[in-house]
């Protein structure tokens, strides 16, 4: 893909809004508490992602097992290129070199790397139950041996509510009760956090809890790290 193509491809899955406040964005995250991350609402077009939201895979499809073997109530597709066009158009634009700029760009990373093979990222998916204890991620991949620096993670619910749990926690110490600092973010439609992974970046989200009238529900994401 030559730079005109990589450029014309942002401009129609990353919303203008983004591209014109990378710089403010970068304050922000570099700022934050209680480690470095942002969150962006509207990071992509509205467009692309009802597309993306259109084409979500199945649960039944995508890896439920747990680490017993035993199926869960989270599914993983790490095989995006699999879903079809518009996730083929997702995996042409986050290895841009637009892209990869404009991610450096906010959170002050340069030169970053992008994972063709989405270990342990892709679509996520958590039904009603599910929870994610509090944990650190692994620091290198284990295929290439590349250090992991950023999560970039967008959400991929219409309807969602902040008392149905599932929002996203970032602590500094979740089992440190007196110096803990912990920010929520509500997984909503379009609503990207970016947060860089280090020795200290814990994170995790409370038990899903939906109401009896939402039974179909689910919490849906889409996970890239960079490395």
């Amino acid at each position: 893909m030559n730079a005109s193509a990589q450029g014309t491809s942002l401009l129609t899955m990353i919303a203008p809004r983004v591209l014109a406040q990378a710089d403010r964005l970068r304050d922000g995250f570099l700022g934050a508490r209680p480690f470095a991350h942002c969150v962006i609402d509207g990071f992509f077009t509205d467009a692309f992602a009802c597309a993306l939201l259109d084409a979500f895979p199945a649960f039944e499809r995508g890896n439920s097992l747990n680490e017993d073997g035993k199926s869960a109530g989270k599914s993983v597709v790490e095989q995006m290129l699999s879903l079809g066009e518009g996730y083929a158009r997702l995996d042409r634009c986050v290895q841009s070199t637009g892209f990869l700029e404009l991610i450096g760009r906010i959170t002050g990373i340069p030169d970053l790397l992008y994972d063709p093979w989405y270990f342990g990222g892709g679509t996520h998916e958590n039904r009603d139950g599910q929870s994610l204890d509090n944990h650190i991620d692994f620091n290198y991949h284990p295929g290439t041996g590349w250090h992991r620096r950023l999560n970039l993670i967008v959400y991929l619910n219409p309807e969602w509510e902040e008392d149905w749990g599932g929002a996203l926690e970032l602590h500094r110490d979740p089992y440190d009760h007196e110096a803990d600092e912990m920010v929520g973010v509500v997984p909503l439609f379009n609503r990207c956090v970016i947060f860089e992974t280090t020795e200290h970046s814990w994170h995790g989200f409370q038990k899903i809890q939906l109401p009896a009238d939402r039974p179909g529900l689910s919490r849906k994401s889409i996970a890239l790290y960079f490395y």
